[in-house]
């Protein structure tokens, strides 16, 4: 048994793997100022809730785009777990080229996506990664990460603009039954959800022009399914693909 960490901005999701398929998952809040007596009882705690024994766990695989967190999650895991952690680096990942000209700024995360993805569909491929900020990921029909975008993140959107505008309200954001909205929700679901529909698709087209017509389209993420659902491109939907990426990195690479 084995945990593999997602930690991003916003949230971290805990897959927790038995027997090489995923027994539990989780995501809590991404705290800035966590300690790691903190951190390690969070997740002593998590494992209670489902009656699992901390000396069952061997290891845990991490992917982090908050690199200040690193020494505090791996301080904690072995703290309260006794368990070692490897990080995923773009840089040595084992598994994918950067066919990009600045591999150090890549995200681990983007790197786990195009594991996960190339063990499940194959390459080529776009994987559209709906997290605190939305995420392009080109790859190849070896699995080589060819580059991508990055767009903001609908909600994140409508915060900043609520902030800044004092007459618009905090929506919970939804597909609207029409483009024409007649309230100050309406208005705002169809700015947002249908104006980030609309340029998803856009981009969408913009990969496949750029690519192939054919390219198969992923996404993955907290959002990831709302787009799928309204989305014709969008081919897949795997809620916590880059949780699985790290299970298959540990698999193929990791030596613990």
């Amino acid at each position: 048994m084995f945990l593999a960490l997602d930690v991003g901005n916003t949230n971290i999701t805990i897959g927790c793997f038995r027997g090489g398929k995923l027994f539990r998952d989780w995501r809590v809040s991404t705290i800035q100022g966590i300690t790691e007596d903190e951190f390690g009882l969070k997740i002593l705690s998590l494992l209670e809730t489902i009656e699992i024994d901390k000396l069952d766990v061997e290891d845990a695989v991490v992917s982090s785009v908050v690199p200040y967190l690193n020494k505090t999650i791996a301080a904690g895991l072995m703290k309260y777990l006794e368990v070692p952690t490897k990080f995923l680096h773009p840089t040595e990942n084992g598994v994918v080229k950067l066919e990009v000209d600045e591999p150090s700024a890549v995200g681990p995360d983007r790197i786990a996506t195009i594991i996960a993805a190339m063990e499940k569909y194959g390459g080529p491929g776009l994987i559209i990664d709906f997290g605190t900020a939305t995420s392009f990921e080109l790859y190849s029909e070896e699995g080589s990460f060819l580059g991508g975008a990055i767009s903001p993140e609908m909600e994140t959107s409508l915060q900043a603009l609520v902030e800044r505008a004092a007459l618009l309200p905090e929506v919970e954001l939804e597909v609207p039954d029409s483009v024409v909205g007649k309230t100050s929700a309406d208005n705002l679901n169809s700015g947002f959800v249908l104006g980030f529909i609309s340029m998803i698709e856009g981009m969408i087209a913009r990969f496949q022009e750029s690519f192939t017509s054919d390219l198969p389209v992923i996404a993955t993420g907290g959002r990831g399914k709302l787009f799928y659902e309204h989305i014709d491109a969008i081919d897949y939907y795997e809620e916590d693909l880059v949780v699985q990426g790290l299970k298959s990195w540990r698999e193929h690479v990791v030596e613990m």
